[in-house]
């Protein structure tokens, strides 16, 4: 038997209604997030469950969620961080060998937001056009001229930005070290030929973790935001090289973990950036970063390296670039740097500096969702390190 649903909707910064019916967990005050939309056509259980979300919700632009249901497998973390999601459609029936739960039992676990029947399409349009902003998630029936509907626009609009936003503080590591030693244990992996490598946690993916793995190389995660001298057992001699992981919020406002980026530059030692590692190694370097007007988020941006003929397809999740003045540098070229572009709008997807032992890339190789054309580069890494 279908669930009858509660009329709920979105309200947008700019006072735009969306109507819909209440998915999941949704208290009568609401819930409110930056809302962003994500073109990958699977993959809602990583989607959700990836850090790099945290502050934000997310429209789903393919139109049937929930199909699959959830299964013990695909989480991105322990708990999701993201405010909500948007869908048109959802399955309340999942049909799959691997479904232990449906998606709405996974939102009521975690007592996370929802909203079904929404014209996503129109959706999406009018944030490709008027860019990313705050939204809401409202139970009930709102024209403009309610009560209702103003004090919903009102708290929408009292919500902070994006920009400026630290979202990585809570990211101390613990979880991701037990992620890892449990995985370590659970395949029977003998270690003592990794390479180990200090990783900087800003909200890092269970899938990056498993990739270095897969590789030989044995992750140790620290806290990325927190003063290097604070850390509990590190010492450097101990790393073959450095990692900066994927993580949440505009980059340029996490100050420690640009500190500590400075400070393991000077050591000359291998290290990778992931995404928000590759935003915050590149202000390091001394780039800055600006807001994107929606960001990307799916698994269909085209890449291409400014020294290679071969395109890859990849996914993303960032709302945030790199400005590519820094790039165009006398400093960047006289170093041998080798730059890669969004073929879409030619925006900075990476970097590398061959002398220096640096590797930087936004897009995420590990692809959970998403296509594994760069899959490789985890390899690339691992070669830096040395035999």
């Amino acid at each position: 038997m279908l669930l009858k649903r509660e009329n709920a909707a979105l309200i947008l910064h700019d006072g735009t209604v969306f109507p819909g019916k209440k998915l999941g967990f949704l208290e009568d005050s609401g819930r409110i997030g930056e809302v962003v939309f994500n073109t990958s056509m699977s993959g809602y259980q990583e989607i959700i469950s990836d850090p790099s979300y945290k502050g934000q919700m997310v429209c789903f632009t393919y139109p049937s969620i929930g199909n699959y249901g959830i299964n013990l497998d695909d989480n991105e973390s322990e708990k999701p961080f993201l405010d909500g999601i948007i869908v048109r459609d959802y399955c309340d029936i999942p049909s799959n060998f691997r479904s232990i739960k449906t998606l709405e039992e996974y939102l009521f676990e975690h007592k996370l937001a929802g909203i079904t029947e929404v014209d996503t399409r129109a959706l999406v349009r009018h944030i490709r056009e008027k860019g990313s902003m705050p939204g809401g998630i409202f139970i009930g029936d709102f024209n403009d001229s309610s009560d209702l509907y103003k004090t919903a626009l009102a708290k929408v609009r009292s919500a902070p930005s994006m920009e400026g936003a630290n979202l990585t503080k809570e990211f101390n590591g613990k979880e991701a070290n037990h992620f890892v030693n449990e995985y370590i244990a659970l395949h029977k992996i003998n270690t003592n030929d990794f390479h180990k490598v200090a990783v900087l946690d800003f909200g890092i993916k269970h899938s990056i973790l498993k990739h270095l793995l897969d590789v030989n190389i044995l992750p140790v995660v620290y806290p990325g935001d927190l003063p290097m001298k604070e850390w509990i057992d590190f010492t450097i001699d101990n790393f073959n090289g450095f990692f900066l992981s994927n993580g949440p919020g505009d980059p340029a406002s996490v100050t420690n973990g640009i500190e500590n980026i400075r400070k393991l530059l000077n050591y000359k030692k291998p290290i990778f950036g992931i995404c928000l590692g590759h935003q915050m190694l590149s202000i390091a370097l001394g780039a800055k970063t600006y807001k994107l007007k929606f960001g990307h988020h799916g698994g269909n941006q085209p890449v291409k390296w400014n020294d290679k003929k071969r395109v890859m397809i990849t996914a993303q999740n960032h709302g945030f670039s790199v400005d590519l003045e820094f790039f165009n540098s006398d400093s960047f070229n006289k170093a041998g740097g080798v730059c890669e572009l969004n073929l879409n709008d030619n925006t900075v997807e990476g970097f590398y500096l061959e002398k220096d032992k640096i590797l930087s890339i936004q897009y995420h190789p590990e692809a959970g969702p998403g296509p594994n054309d760069a899959l490789y580069i985890f390899k690339k890494f691992k070669k830096m390190l040395g035999k």
